[in-house]
């Protein structure tokens, strides 16, 4: 008897952009009866930008490597194939089992984003959102910090890439800064820290707003605070200076 399963996900095309800005991460289906996502073809007949993230994703990154690694193993282990099950249908089951975490962790973190957005917009926040969000609010009042852009979609035409920033501001001495904020499941008393790649996303927003020279004089500073569901309220928020070898992407992707 055929076993009908859903199929994991085989990657994403990315995110892409038009030179004014406009999202291009789908496409229609040739019949015209749906979407898919936009290819590196596409891309290029099109002359699209790919986002900052997409960029990202091409850098070796061996420690989030090894534990989606480990995770993908431990999820195996833990579920031998059924009987008359083939070895396609067992790994489309386990590469689905690891695929699930991942999303749902997505999903809350966007939960955050959106609640944190909704704060500064003066806007209505769910309740059991606040703990997750108060750590954020605290860090900006301490720190005496003006935000004056949300959510600014930006576009570096000079290198090629584009990408929507959470948070522009500038502190109690005009200092400029960037703000991306980021949620993480951790353990019981485990630091909340930054991932190092993410200073890259910090500087290309950084470059692309205040200018590249700003950035190459140390002049904006970019912070990622970091928000852990798994034991909220705790978060890790730091102030660091967006690094100058970070401050360009290759446009050798397309």
């Amino acid at each position: 008897m055929a076993i009908l399963q859903a199929k994991p996900k085989r990657g994403s095309g990315g995110h892409w952009y038009t030179r004014e800005g406009k999202a291009m991460h789908t496409m229609p289906l040739a019949k015209g009866d749906g979407e898919r996502n936009t290819t590196l073809r596409d891309a290029k007949k099109l002359g699209l930008f790919p986002s900052v993230t997409t960029l990202l994703g091409l850098f070796a990154k061996p420690g989030l490597d090894r534990w989606k690694q480990n995770q993908l193993i431990l999820i195996a282990f833990s579920n031998p194939p059924k009987a008359g099950e083939t070895i396609e249908q067992y790994t489309d089951r386990c590469l689905l089992l690891h695929e699930k975490p991942v999303e749902e962790a997505a999903d809350f973190g966007t939960k955050i984003h959106d609640a944190i957005e909704c704060y500064w917009k003066g806007e209505h926040i769910p309740d059991e959102l606040l703990e997750y969000i108060q750590p954020a609010l605290d860090w900006k009042q301490a720190n005496h910090l003006t935000f004056i852009e949300f959510e600014k979609m930006l576009v570096n035409t000079n290198h090629g890439f584009a990408g929507t920033v959470d948070i522009v501001g500038k502190g109690s001495d005009n200092q400029m800064f960037i703000v991306d904020w980021k949620t993480r499941k951790t353990k019981e008393g485990q630091k909340v820290t930054a991932y190092d790649f993410q200073i890259h996303q910090i500087a290309a927003y950084a470059a692309t707003y205040w200018g590249e020279e700003n950035v190459l004089n140390h002049r904006v500073h970019g912070a990622k605070p970091v928000t852990a569901p798994q034991n909220c309220p705790s978060a890790a928020y730091s102030s660091q200076h967006c690094q100058p070898a970070s401050s360009s992407s290759s446009r050798a992707v397309l």
